[in-house]
């Protein structure tokens, strides 16, 4: 069995000054719910025009449940944005936080 690679984030820094300041999220807390192995990923087909843009809902290391907006490349997860998850962000994901098969990484 391979051994799984650990995540490894980019982000530019004046973006996550911007994010923290609006939606009072860091970008290291949002980095930190990649770590939930109830998290909730979706693709973001409304921002996918240019790139593929994906979604995840989960609880970061302060126990508030986020949602962020990142893409992939090359191994690497590019944060765009973070904020508190909304009400409906919430059901979705209590709705699908019990047993089935979730998507799980290793965060370095």
């Amino acid at each position: 069995m391979k051994k799984q690679k650990p995540l490894q984030f980019h982000w530019a820094q004046e973006k996550a000054a911007r994010n923290e300041e609006k939606y009072g999220v860091s970008f290291n807390e949002a980095a930190s719910i990649f770590k939930d192995r109830a998290a909730l990923y979706l693709d973001d087909v409304e921002h996918s025009q240019k790139e593929k843009r994906e979604i995840v809902i989960g609880r970061s290391s302060n126990r508030r449940l986020l949602t962020c907006f990142f893409t992939r490349v090359d191994d690497v997860i590019h944060l765009i944005g973070a904020r508190i998850s909304t009400h409906r962000e919430r059901q979705d994901y209590e709705d699908n936080s019990d047993d089935k098969t979730k998507i799980l990484y290793k965060v370095k």
